[in-house]
């Protein structure tokens, strides 16, 4: 069963219909970057199966059909890289695919959000990739990098309702007053970040610390560097950061 389905006509400029899911379960080649790509129509005629220029690397994990009525007939994968229909085909295909997740991961909907905390899970490594490669959607892919915490995996208050990772944009909701700075911890393993110990001074001042631990985190850790405008600092390099006002001007 898939986790999410996404069926859409675009017509005006460009034309196409597209039929398009996210598995509700890894394929075995999700690593292989060669494997990937829409099955292409034109015209309601079967072209190519796997037709690697319709999505981004990052994008590899989905799977379905684009009818496409501007493409010729006889289109081969050589003419297709030619093709500047397919370039804005492959753009409107990012944008829609991205805003569905978004619409997913912001919704009140359990069902919903049931169905983006499974994508995550399953695919949110290949997503995150997009973080480094496609400078045109990396706000859409900020907002839909999802990571652990010391606020998801801190003792919630009386009454409070926690989730087991957080996003970018609900941090910097929950951050007090007089943090100007996002914090994260980076290591190769989860509990490697969690015993860094640069971690307690920042806890102890009440700002939250994200957990940057999966592969694909030591690649994007270099280029996210901000976020809605606030800087992404390692803890490591800000302890500077938790000395306040007055400890700052004894120390001039």
């Amino acid at each position: 069963e898939p986790a999410t389905r996404l069926h859409f006509t675009v017509e005006g400029t460009m034309s196409f219909t597209a039929l398009l899911f996210v598995p509700g379960q890894r394929p075995m080649d999700l690593f292989d970057r060669d494997r990937k790509g829409l099955h292409l129509y034109v015209r309601r005629v079967f072209v190519m199966d796997d037709c690697k220029d319709l999505l981004p690397e990052y994008l590899r994990f989905v799977r379905g059909i684009v009818d496409s009525d501007d493409l010729p007939l006889n289109v081969s994968r050589e003419i297709l890289q030619q093709q500047d229909t397919v370039t804005k085909l492959r753009k409107q295909l990012v944008k829609k695919i991205l805003d569905h997740l978004l619409k997913l991961a912001s919704s009140n909907d359990d069902k919903e959000k049931a169905a983006f905390t499974a994508i995550d899970t399953t695919f949110g490594q290949v997503l995150r990739e997009g973080l480094v490669i496609d400078q045109d959607n990396k706000d859409r892919l900020a907002r839909l990098a999802r990571y652990r915490s010391t606020w998801t995996m801190g003792k919630p208050a009386e009454g409070e309702t926690r989730t087991d990772i957080t996003g970018l944009e609900d941090y910097v909701r929950r951050m007090p007053v007089g943090q100007e700075k996002m914090y994260f911890s980076h290591a190769s393993s989860l509990e490697a970040a969690k015993s860094s110990p640069h971690l307690e001074a920042f806890v102890k001042k009440g700002w939250e610390v994200l957990f940057f631990a999966e592969p694909v985190d030591e690649w994007v850790v270099s280029h996210l560097t901000e976020f809605d405008k606030r800087p992404l600092v390692n803890v490591a390099n800000g302890a500077a950061d938790l000395a306040s006002e007055d400890d700052k001007k004894a120390l001039a």
